[in-house]
C-alpha cells in the first residue's frame, strides 16, 4: 500500500476549491504583433524579445498600487512582489501561473503575511474575459465588501478589471467605501490610459497536456502502471479564465487513477507560453537538459522537488510530490518534455 501524505491531500483539495482549471480551454488567439515565435523542430534558438518582460496596456505600475495600500492599510511585512500572492495561494502555485497576468497585459501586485495581506490584479480586454468568466460560472458582477477581516473586490472599468483581496483582522464593514473608492481611482487611471500592447508567440498556447508528456510516459517513469491525468478541476475565476483561456497555459496533474482525493500524487505540470523573462526570476540550482535553453532545480516549502525549464521562450514547471518516502526527481521527466517540445514524442518501446 503506498503512503499518502497530508500535504498532497491539501494540494489536490486547493486544486478542486481555487478556481483552477474547471473544463477545456477554447485555444486563445492573443492580439497585436507577436513579436517572436518558438521553434517547433530542432533545438530552439531564442531571441532576445523572448526574455524581455512584457509591457502592461495601461500605465499604472506595481508601485501606484503599493502606495495607495500603503495609505489604506500601512506599510506590509514583506517587500511588494509583482507578482500574484503565495498567501493562502491556490494549490498550483507557486510557478508560472503568479506572472499570468502580465502575459496578458496587466499587472499582478501582492504584499504580506498570513495574517496580513494583500493582492491587485489588472487585466486589459475586460469585457472579453469577464463574458468568458461569466460563461463558466466564475464571475458574478461587481463585487465590494468587507467582513471578519477580509475584503474583496471585482471592479470593472470600461475595457479593464480590477480585482483586489486584502486580508487584515482589523478591517470590517465600515473600511469597504474607502478601499473601494481607492481602488477604483486605480482602474480608472488604468481604463484612460488603456493602449494594444504586443504579444509574444508561442507554439504551446493552448497545447494539450499530452503535447508535454504522457500518462504512458509517468508510469515508465515512476515505475507504476495506475498513472492518470487530471486536467479538469472544479471551481473557476478570474485566475482560470486569464491562465487558461487569455495566455493558453495548462495544469497538467497525473495521479493514480480514481479520486482527486486518493491514491498518490505523481507529477504536475504548470506552463507560462512567453514566460522565459518570468523563469529568470526564479532561483535554483541549474541542471543540464540537452535541448532546453537553461532549467533549474529546486525543492518546494513541503518536500515536493522542482524542476524549471526554459524551451525557446516558453516557461515550464515540473513538480514532484512527497508520498511518504520522499519525492521523485523530475528531472528525467523534464528532459522528456524538452525532448517533446523539440523533436517530438519518443515512439512506444
Amino acid at each position: 500500500m503506498r503512503l499518502r501524505s497530508l500535504i498532497v491531500l491539501g494540494t489536490a483539495a486547493l486544486l478542486l476549491v481555487s478556481g483552477c482549471a474547471a473544463e477545456p480551454a477554447a485555444e486563445p488567439k492573443p492580439s497585436g504583433s507577436p513579436s517572436a515565435t518558438a521553434s517547433s523542430t530542432g533545438t530552439p534558438s531564442p531571441t532576445p524579445a523572448s526574455i524581455v518582460e512584457p509591457a502592461a496596456a495601461f500605465d499604472v505600475t506595481c508601485d501606484d498600487v503599493a502606495a495607495t495600500m500603503a495609505e489604506l492599510v500601512g506599510e506590509p511585512s514583506t517587500p511588494v512582489a509583482p507578482a500574484l500572492s503565495l498567501v493562502s495561494a491556490m494549490g498550483w502555485l507557486p510557478g508560472p501561473g503568479q506572472y499570468m497576468f502580465q502575459r496578458a497585459g496587466g499587472i499582478a501586485c501582492s504584499a504580506g503575511d498570513t495574517e496580513r495581506s494583500w493582492e491587485v490584479t489588472i487585466v486589459p480586454d475586460a469585457r472579453a474575459v469577464i463574458a468568458g468568466a461569466t460563461e463558466r460560472q466564475g464571475f458574478w458582477g461587481e463585487q465590494a465588501s468587507c467582513e471578519d477581516g477580509r475584503c474583496g473586490f471585482e471592479l470593472p472599468d470600461g475595457d479593464v478589471l480590477l480585482s483586489a483581496t486584502v486580508v487584515d483582522p482589523d478591517l470590517g464593514a465600515d473600511d469597504t467605501a474607502p478601499i473601494e473608492e481607492a481602488l477604483r481611482r486605480i482602474a480608472a487611471s488604468a481604463a484612460a490610459s488603456l493602449r494594444e500592447v504586443d504579444y509574444v508567440e508561442s507554439d504551446i498556447v493552448g497545447a494539450p497536456c499530452e503535447r508535454f508528456i504522457t500518462p504512458e510516459q509517468v508510469n515508465a517513469e515512476f515505475g507504476v502502471t495506475d498513472a492518470a491525468l487530471f486536467s479538469d478541476f472544479g471551481g473557476w475565476g478570474i485566475p482560470a479564465e486569464v491562465y487558461e483561456v487569455v495566455n493558453g497555459s495548462r495544469i497538467c496533474y497525473f495521479k493514480s487513477a480514481g479520486s482527486e482525493y486518493e491514491g498518490s500524487s505523481y507529477l504536475m505540470l504548470t506552463t507560462l507560453p512567453a514566460g522565459a523573462w518570468a523563469s529568470e526570476k526564479i532561483d535554483g540550482e541549474p541542471v543540464e537538459l540537452e535541448g532546453a535553453d537553461a532549467a533549474t532545480a529546486s525543492t518546494g516549502a513541503n518536500g515536493e522537488k522542482i524542476v524549471d525549464v526554459r524551451v525557446g521562450p516558453d516557461w515550464i514547471r515540473l513538480v514532484t510530490f512527497d508520498n511518504g518516502a520522499g519525492a521523485a526527481d523530475p528531472a528525467p521527466l523534464a528532459q522528456q518534455v524538452v525532448r517533446s517540445l523539440t523533436v517530438g514524442h519518443t515512439a512506444p518501446q
